[in-house]
């Protein structure tokens, strides 16, 4: 029995003192405070255009950002408790086949394997010409939980009872979305101001992301997955805003550094209408991240022009740069995959793979053994791309983050 200060879920009685409640009837905001955001707007739009300018002249940015695509992957599905490394999940993803992913793989592998695909899958769907949805939104979400534990939480349809959001060890509430009754009224002016072009009604593309990220996650409007699907917004939303040339960004490194305040400035959003403070932060977010981005981008791309003359010199062949470009789209691979699917020979790929082991640009992870090919992984390019949660932040992280998780309905 539910009162003011109190909810129980499951026989489980949390408290909800001090919990906020959906900001009904208040998105978009009437107005903002463009003195407390023309600084950080201006900043994080330059960073982009840097960055997107670095994108536009990158050789191949399809291949040399799939690891980077892979790292927030990880991220995002940390923020929610799911805890991979990344190269558990590039494990994964190599013995991914036609039929996908293995179900021998751990949940929590599966989970990050599903977000990249679920990205992917939104992405397509948004250059065949769809536009923000209930169609996009809930096959994104039905391909992100498609399996493991997302599996038993309704993929690909808005919840039927109430969620919650909160800390299940404190048995404590802090926020609660809107209704189920509500849902889809909130959803459809989502989607509405998600489509919106800047001349209609003023508002700044950079500022649109932000609300829009902001409302899908105060909605809350799956079971499970909000968070790493809200967070999949961001990209698309950048891209479709005309601020990115393609949907290639990646923010989870920054707002699982600053957990705490990430989680605080959602809430104060419902809570006391601060939307300029939120967007404020949200930009700053983006700033840091970008020029964080940047700076790995340029890390990889020396990386690929050091490595193709060191394969070039190495291989002595004419699939020297294929070999390469497979690498680096897959930096743990199984040799059968790599013969198969690299376009070289199948004898040249195989010669190719004890070459570089020998000469120590590869890593054996599983050495072949009678008919099971070995894996192999690119240690140097991982290094670049480390999951920041296991080699160090590029971005410093606060001492005591938030553990804020989707309570059951």
């Amino acid at each position: 029995m539910n009162d003011r200060t109190h909810v129980t879920i499951h026989n489980t009685r949390y408290e909800a003192t001090d919990a906020v409640s959906y900001h009904q009837d208040a998105f978009p905001p009437s107005q903002l405070d463009l003195a407390q955001l023309i600084g950080p707007q201006t900043d994080a739009a330059m960073a982009l255009v840097k960055y997107d300018t670095e994108l536009r002249q990158l050789p191949r940015s399809e291949l040399l950002l799939a690891p980077l695509r892979a790292r927030d992957a990880v991220v995002s599905s940390r923020m929610e408790g799911t805890i991979s490394t990344l190269e558990e999940v590039l494990r994964l993803e190599a013995d991914a086949d036609e039929e996908g992913l293995p179900n021998t793989a751990r949940e929590a592998d599966l989970e990050v394997a599903l977000y990249a695909r679920a990205l992917r899958q939104a992405e397509t769907a948004l250059r065949e010409g769809y536009k923000f949805s209930n169609h996009v939104v809930k096959n994104a979400h039905r391909t992100l939980l498609y399996t493991g534990r997302g599996a038993r939480n309704r993929p690909g349809d808005y919840k039927r009872q109430q969620n919650y959001i909160g800390e299940r060890r404190a048995q404590r509430i802090d926020y609660i979305p809107v209704a189920p009754e509500g849902l889809q009224s909130g959803m459809d002016k989502l989607f509405a101001f998600a489509n919106m072009e800047r001349q209609e009604d003023g508002i700044l593309p950079l500022l649109r992301v932000a609300m829009v990220h902001a409302e899908f996650e105060a909605l809350h409007p799956f079971e499970d997955g909000n968070g790493r699907l809200g967070r999949m917004l961001i990209p698309l939303m950048l891209w479709k805003q005309g601020l990115l040339s393609a949907p290639h960004f990646f923010v989870s490194d920054y707002f699982e550094s600053h957990k705490d305040e990430y989680v605080e400035r959602l809430r104060m959003v419902s809570k006391n209408g601060e939307w300029s403070a939120w967007c404020a932060f949200f930009c700053t977010a983006l700033c840091v991240q970008a020029k964080a981005n940047l700076q790995t981008i340029g890390q990889i791309k020396a990386h690929y022009e050091d490595m193709r003359e060191r394969f070039r010199d190495l291989l002595r062949s004419r699939w020297s740069t294929d070999a390469l470009d497979y690498i680096f789209a897959n930096p743990i691979f199984r040799n059968n995959r790599f013969k198969r699917n690299s376009g070289i020979p199948p004898q040249t790929a195989n010669s190719f793979t004890n070459k570089l082991v020998e000469a120590g640009l590869l890593r054996v992870l599983i050495p072949p053994a009678g008919q099971a090919p070995g894996m192999y992984a690119f240690s140097s390019l991982l290094e670049i791309v480390a999951d920041p949660g296991v080699n160090g932040n590029v971005i410093t992280a606060p001492s005591s983050p938030v553990t804020n998780r989707p309570l059951p309905p």
